[in-house]
C-alpha cells in the first residue's frame, strides 16, 4: 500500500481542518459558490481509501447522468493534485476509479436507477464511505435514506462509516436543513458552513465578482457569497417581506398576528387539490377595504416538503367541513369557496367537486388565467407609501410563509411560476386574489422638484421660465 502525507495548508488550503479529520456517521457541508466543498471532500476521498486498505467508496447524485462532469472529474483532478494518478485506473464506461496496489473501488450511482443501489459488490473490503453531491437536489429524504441504508454492516477496528453531503443551500424548506442543521447537536453530525473566503486561490477577477455582487444584489449575495439559506435565483413575489418587529403595526410586513375576525367581513376558502403532491385550503378574510387575510389553512404535505399526504378528496373535504364548524372564526359564517376548475373534471367517475358537495363543501371554479392570476398577488403584495400591502398572512399560516418567497421564475415562460417548485399553495391563494380582483396600485405622485438654476436637467420644465427668459 501507498503511503502520502498531506500538507492540508499546500494541499487543500484552509477551511477545511474540522470536515478533514472528521470520522462521525454525517460529514455534511453547505457551501457558497467557490468555497471549495467539492474539490475538497475528491481530495479528502483519494486520501483516506489510500490510507484505509479495505475502504471502498460509493458516490451519489439524483441523476446518474450527471456524475461524469462533475464527481468522476474532481476524482481524477484530486489523483493528479496528489500525485497518485499513476497508481488509479479512472474507467468512463462504466464510470469507475480503482486503486491499482489494492483494487479497491468507488463506485458511481444515481438515484434515477435505485436497482443499481442496491447491487454494489465489493472484490474487496466495504463500502465504508458515501458522498453525495449536489445533495439539495435530493427532493426526499426516503431517497436520502436508501444511501444511507447501503453503508451498513460490521467492520474492521480503524474503520468506520460516514456519509458526506455537499451542496448549494438553494432553499431553506429543505429536508437538509431541519435534519442537520436544526437539529440538537450530535457527535455523530458534523454540519458546517463554508464560503468563498476560505478559497485562497481565487484570483483577484474572482474576488471582484463577489464584491461587485454584494454591492449589486445583497440578496443573491446572501446565498451564493455567504453561503446562507435562500435562493440564488430570482424570487417570483420578490414584494414579500416577513418582519417580525412590524406584526403589530401592520407596517412594511405581510405577515403579522392573529386577531379575531369581524362578523361583519367576508370569508373566502381557496383549494388547490393534490394527492402525491400537497393539497392546499386557504381561508381569507375581506375587510371593508378589500384587503385580503389569510388567516387559516390546512396544508396536506408530509415532513418532506413538496410530498403530499395522500388523503382521498373525502377526508380532504371531512376535515375542511369540522374545521368550519369549529373554528371560532368560521363556525356558523358563510364561506364562499373558490378552486382549480379541473376539480369539476368527471371523464374518470365522480369529480372531486361532488364529493365535496354531497358533504356540504362547495366551490365555484376559479379563474384559472395564470399570468393575470400572479399580476393580481402583484399588486396586493406591493407597499403603499405608509407601508400598508392589500395582503396579509397571520404568522400562523406556515406553509404560505415557507414556501411563497421560495418560488422562482420559469426558465421558459418568463412571466410564470417554474412549477417544478412547491407552488401549491400559491395556486390556491391565486384563485382567491382573482375571486376578488383589485386595479394595480398608482405609483406615488412624484413630489414638485423646486427651481435650481444650477441645475443641467434638461427634461425639468421651469413654469415660469418664460418671465426668466423674458
Amino acid at each position: 500500500m501507498s503511503r502520502i502525507d498531506v500538507d492540508l495548508a499546500q494541499v487543500v488550503g484552509r477551511g477545511y481542518g474540522a470536515f478533514w479529520r472528521f470520522q462521525g456517521r454525517y460529514r455534511v457541508c453547505k457551501g457558497s459558490r467557490a468555497s471549495k466543498k467539492s474539490k475538497t471532500t475528491a481530495l479528502n476521498i483519494i486520501y483516506r481509501m489510500m490510507r484505509w486498505p479495505l475502504a471502498n467508496t460509493l458516490v451519489v447524485r439524483r441523476t446518474g447522468n450527471t456524475l461524469r462532469d462533475s464527481c468522476f472529474s474532481d476524482l481524477k483532478w484530486a489523483a493528479s493534485r496528489l500525485n497518485v494518478a499513476h497508481l488509479w485506473t479512472f474507467t468512463v464506461s462504466p464510470l469507475t476509479a480503482v486503486y491499482k496496489p489494492t483494487g479497491q473501488q468507488i463506485f458511481f450511482r444515481g438515484l434515477d436507477d435505485p436497482l443499481k443501489l442496491a447491487s454494489i459488490s465489493c472484490p474487496v473490503g466495504f463500502i465504508c464511505w458515501a458522498w453525495i453531491e449536489e445533495a439539495y437536489e435530493i427532493d426526499s429524504e426516503k431517497d436520502f435514506d436508501l444511501v444511507d441504508d447501503t453503508i451498513r454492516g460490521e467492520l474492521p477496528e480503524g474503520y468506520f462509516k460516514q456519509l458526506t453531503l455537499t451542496f448549494n443551500p438553494w432553499t431553506a424548506s429543505s429536508w437538509l436543513k431541519r435534519r442537520f442543521f436544526d437539529a440538537a447537536p450530535d457527535p455523530d453530525v458534523l454540519a458546517i458552513t463554508t464560503t468563498f473566503r476560505c478559497n485562497e486561490w481565487l484570483d483577484e477577477a474572482d474576488l471582484r465578482r463577489f464584491r461587485l455582487m454584494e454591492q449589486q444584489n445583497p440578496t443573491r449575495f446572501k446565498v451564493a457569497g455567504n453561503g446562507d439559506w435562500g435562493i440564488e435565483g430570482e424570487a417570483f413575489f420578490e414584494e414579500w417581506r416577513d418582519d417580525p418587529a412590524h406584526y403589530l403595526d401592520h407596517r412594511w410586513t405581510h405577515v403579522v398576528e392573529p386577531f379575531p375576525i369581524p362578523q361583519d367581513w367576508k370569508i373566502y376558502r381557496g383549494f388547490d387539490f393534490g394527492y402525491a403532491k400537497p393539497f392546499s385550503v386557504g381561508w381569507f378574510a375581506c375587510d371593508h377595504d378589500g384587503r385580503l387575510y389569510r388567516f387559516l389553512e390546512l396544508y396536506g404535505c408530509t415532513d418532506v416538503p413538496n410530498t403530499g399526504l395522500k388523503w382521498t378528496p373525502d377526508r380532504i373535504f371531512a376535515e375542511i367541513k369540522r374545521i368550519e364548524e369549529e373554528h371560532p372564526d368560521l363556525r356558523g359564517r358563510h364561506v364562499y369557496g373558490v378552486a382549480d376548475p379541473s376539480i369539476w373534471d368527471a371523464s374518470r367517475g365522480q369529480s372531486v367537486a361532488e364529493t365535496g358537495e354531497k358533504l356540504g363543501v362547495y366551490f365555484d371554479p376559479g379563474d384559472n388565467h395564470r399570468i393575470p392570476g400572479w399580476m393580481q398577488m402583484h399588486y396586493r403584495l406591493q407597499f403603499d407609501e405608509n407601508g400598508v400591502p392589500m395582503l396579509y398572512v397571520f404568522r400562523n399560516c406556515r406553509a404560505f410563509i415557507r414556501t411563497i418567497p421560495a418560488l422562482l421564475y420559469d426558465d421558459v415562460k418568463p412571466e410564470d411560476i417554474d412549477t417544478d417548485l412547491e407552488d401549491h399553495v400559491a395556486d390556491e391563494a391565486r384563485y382567491v386574489c382573482m375571486a376578488r380582483p383589485i386595479n394595480p396600485p398608482s405609483a406615488p405622485a412624484e413630489k414638485p422638484r423646486g427651481f435650481d438654476p444650477l441645475s443641467t436637467d434638461e427634461t425639468y420644465y421651469d413654469p415660469y421660465g418664460i418671465y426668466r427668459r423674458g
